[in-house]
C-alpha cells in the first residue's frame, strides 16, 4: 500500500508538471522525480517487513491500476504547446488499460475497451503522428488477441501497420517531416565525425554549430526555412550515440534485446504487458524524446515487478547489503542536486520580483551548484543581461558556450558586445546566430544597423537586399517594421547617390 501510494503521487506529479525539452529554464524539482522515486521504492522493497510485501503479480496489478487511471486522466490534460508529450502520456498508459481488461469481469472489460477508444480519439485529435501510430499498434495487439493470431502473424501485422502509417503520415505535416529529416542528417554527420561520442551533453554543445556550418556551406533554401533552435535530435538512439558513441548504442540495443527475450520466454500476462509497453516506448524513442519527459521513467517503475528476477534483491542478504548503501549514496547525490535547483529557481524568482541583491548572492556561487551547467549558465547570462551588466554577461556566455550551443545564446552574446561598443564581435555573433537559424530576420537587421552606424553603405546594401529578398516563414508586425525600415534606408542611399551624380 505504501509503495503504491508513493508511485501514484510521483506519477501524478510528473504528468501534471512536465519538463519541456528544449527549454533552458531550470525546473528545480521535476527532473529528479524518477530517480528519487526509484530510490524510495527500492528502499521500501528492501527494508519493509515481509508481512507488508505482496506477491509479484499483485504488486504489478496495483501498479497497472494506477497507471491506467493516470493515463485516462491525462486525456483531459490537453497540452496545445506540445502535442507529442500529451499523446505520449496517453499512449504509454494503454498497455496497463488492456492488462486490466484481461483480468476483470465482462462489464469491467467493456469499460476498459471504451477507455481505449476514448484514448484513441484524444490522440487522433491531438494530431501527434507518433501517437496515432502507437495507438494503431495497440489496436493491432487487441485484434491479434481477439482473432487468436499466431505470434509471428501478429508481429508481422504490427510492423506492417507501423510502416504503412509512417509513410502516410510523413506527408500530413510535410514541413515537419522534412525538418526532422534535416536534423537526422546533421546528427548522422556528427556521429560519423566522432563515432566514439562527443561526451555528456555533446549534442546540446555542438549540434547548432554544426547546423550553422551547414548553412554557411550550402544554399539549401528548403531546410533554411525549417531551421530552428534544436536541443534534441528527436530520436533517443541517435542522442545516445552522439553523446556516448556507437559502442554505447550497441550495448543499449543488446540490453533491450536481452530484456525482450527474457520476457518473451516467460509466457506470462505480466511479461506480455511489459513487451507491449516496450514496443510503444521504442516507437517513441525513434521519433521523439521520451526520456526527456519525467513521467516516462516513472511509468517504467510500474513494470519492475514483471521482471523474473525482481525478488532477488530482497531474498538474498548479500545483494541487499550492497544495494542499500549504493541507493543511499545515489539518493544523497540526487537530493543535493534537487536542493541546488530549488535554491537556484528561488533566486530567479527573487530576481524577477526585484530583489536583485538577494538573488545575486546565490548567482555569484554558481560554480558550487550541482545543476546542468548549460541551462544554469544560460539562465545566469539572461539575468546579467537583464541587469544590464553586459561585461559579466559576456563572460558567462563564453563559459556557457562550452556546454550549450544555441541561437538564443549567440543573440544575447551579440547584443552584449553591441552594447559595450565592440561592433566587430557583435557582427561575428549575429552572423553565427543567422547561420544557425537563417529564417530569422532580426540577426540580419542588427547587422544592417551596425553597418549603418559605421557608414558602410556597401555592406548595408548587401545585407538590405538579402533581407528584402528573404522568404518569410511566419508573417508578423515585427517583420513588416524591419522590411519597411530597410526599404527606407536603401531608398535614402539610392537618392543620395543620384544627387551626388
Amino acid at each position: 500500500m505504501i509503495r503504491t501510494a508513493l508511485f501514484a503521487i510521483a506519477l501524478v506529479m510528473s504528468l501534471f508538471f512536465r519538463t519541456q525539452p528544449g527549454s533552458n529554464d531550470i525546473v528545480w524539482w521535476e527532473s529528479h522525480i524518477p530517480a528519487l522515486t526509484l530510490v524510495t521504492l527500492l528502499m521500501l522493497h528492501l527494508t519493509l517487513p515481509a508481512r507488508y510485501m505482496h506477491s509479484r503479480r499483485r504488486v504489478f496489478a496495483t501498479g497497472m491500476s494506477v497507471l491506467s487511471l493516470a493515463g485516462i486522466a491525462a486525456v483531459f490534460l490537453a497540452d496545445n504547446a506540445n502535442t507529442s508529450v500529451y499523446a505520449m502520456g496517453i499512449t504509454l498508459s494503454v498497455p496497463s488499460i488492456l492488462y486490466l481488461a484481461g483480468t476483470g469481469r465482462r462489464g469491467m472489460k467493456a469499460l476498459q475497451y471504451i477507455a481505449f477508444i476514448i484514448c484513441f480519439i484524444a490522440v487522433a485529435e491531438s494530431g501527434s503522428r507518433t501517437g496515432i501510430i502507437a495507438m494503431s499498434l495497440s489496436a493491432v495487439y487487441i485484434l491479434s488477441g481477439q482473432l487468436r493470431l499466431r505470434k509471428r502473424y501478429a508481429f508481422t501485422a504490427g510492423i506492417a501497420a507501423v510502416l504503412v502509417l509512417s509513410t502516410q503520415l510523413f506527408f500530413v505535416k510535410r514541413d515537419s517531416s522534412y525538418g526532422r529529416a534535416f536534423i537526422l542528417r546533421n546528427t548522422a554527420a556528427m556521429i560519423a565525425e566522432k563515432p566514439a561520442g562527443w561526451g555528456e551533453k555533446g549534442f546540446e554543445a555542438n549540434y547548432m554549430l554544426r547546423q550553422a556550418e551547414y548553412f554557411r556551406s550550402n544554399e539549401d533554401v528548403t531546410s533554411a526555412m525549417l531551421a530552428n533552435d534544436i536541443k534534441h535530435p528527436l530520436n533517443e538512439f541517435l542522442y545516445i550515440t552522439v553523446n556516448h558513441g556507437i559502442h554505447t548504442l550497441l550495448f543499449v540495443i543488446a540490453a533491450v534485446v536481452a530484456l525482450i527475450t527474457m520476457l518473451y520466454k516467460e509466457h506470462s500476462r505480466e511479461g506480455r504487458c511489459f513487451l507491449h509497453f516496450i514496443a510503444l516506448l521504442l516507437l517513441w524513442c525513434s521519433f521523439s524524446y521520451p526520456f526527456s519527459v519525467s513521467f516516462v521513467p516513472v511509468m517504467l517503475l510500474a513494470y519492475l515487478p514483471a521482471l523474473p528476477g525482481a525478488g532477488q534483491l530482497r531474498s538474498k542478504k548479500s545483494l541487499r547489503y550492497v544495494a542499500v548503501p549504493m541507493l543511499l549514496i545515489y539518493g544523497g547525490i540526487e537530493l543535493r542536486a534537487f536542493n541546488d535547483e530549488r535554491e537556484w529557481n528561488n533566486a530567479i524568482v527573487e530576481y524577477r520580483k526585484g530583489n536583485v541583491e538577494v538573488a545575486m548572492q546565490l548567482f555569484d556561487r554558481w560554480e558550487e551548484m550541482h545543476i546542468d551547467k548549460g541551462r544554469m549558465l544560460f539562465s545566469l547570462a539572461t539575468v546579467e543581461y537583464n541587469n544590464k551588466d553586459y561585461d559579466k554577461c559576456i563572460e558567462v556566455c563564453k563559459r556557457c558556450s562550452d556546454n550549450l550551443a544555441s541561437y538564443d545564446l549567440e543573440f544575447i552574446l551579440a547584443n552584449s558586445y553591441l552594447f559595450t561598443g565592440n561592433n566587430e564581435k557583435a557582427l561575428e555573433h549575429f552572423s553565427i546566430a543567422h547561420d544557425m537559424c537563417p529564417n530569422r530576420f532580426v540577426p540580419l537587421y542588427k547587422q544592417f544597423k551596425i553597418y549603418k552606424a559605421q557608414g558602410d553603405t556597401s555592406r548595408m546594401i548587401n545585407i538590405g537586399n538579402e533581407i528584402l529578398t528573404k522568404k518569410i516563414k511566419v508573417h508578423s508586425r515585427k517583420i513588416d517594421i524591419i522590411l519597411n525600415n530597410v526599404r527606407y534606408e536603401l531608398q535614402k542611399i539610392k537618392e543620395r547617390d543620384i544627387t551626388i551624380i
